[in-house]
């Protein structure tokens, strides 16, 4: 998924995406780093130093939120990092039943972002390689 394919999307089918992602996170395939970096990356194009500058913070706490899996952000770090999205982080508790199987578009949605998130990866290790 790139940036001009996210630009195509209708509202609607980007909230789709992000509640498909925000599900990838509660579920424990995505970790919130990895959610941070397809945000920044494929929604918004930006480097982090761009999008660490527009949320006000710094580009090694970005950096350290989407490469440590061992990560340990503030609230007010996620809260700056997801509200450019609208995204906010809460509270919740997981539901008791399980959830119905993902249809057709859900798979999709989820899809694109596990390759969004692949090749973001590959960039960076790329260039962390150069």
């Amino acid at each position: 998924m790139k940036r001009a394919d996210v630009a195509r999307l209708t509202a609607l089918e980007r909230k789709a995406l992000l509640e498909e992602l925000a599900a990838m996170v509660v579920t424990g395939e995505f970790g919130l780093g990895d959610a941070a970096r397809i945000l920044r990356g494929t929604m918004l194009g930006m480097d982090r130093k761009t999008f660490a500058q527009a949320v006000r913070l710094s580009t090694s706490v970005v950096a350290t939120l989407e490469d440590d899996p061992n990560a340990n952000p503030t609230l007010e770090t996620l809260n700056k990092v997801f509200a450019p999205f609208g995204g906010k982080v809460v509270l919740s508790f997981p539901r008791i039943e399980e959830p119905p199987p993902p249809d057709d578009a859900e798979r999709r949605r989820r899809e694109m972002l596990r390759a969004a998130l692949a090749k973001n990866r590959r960039q960076r290790r790329r260039s962390t390689e150069s």
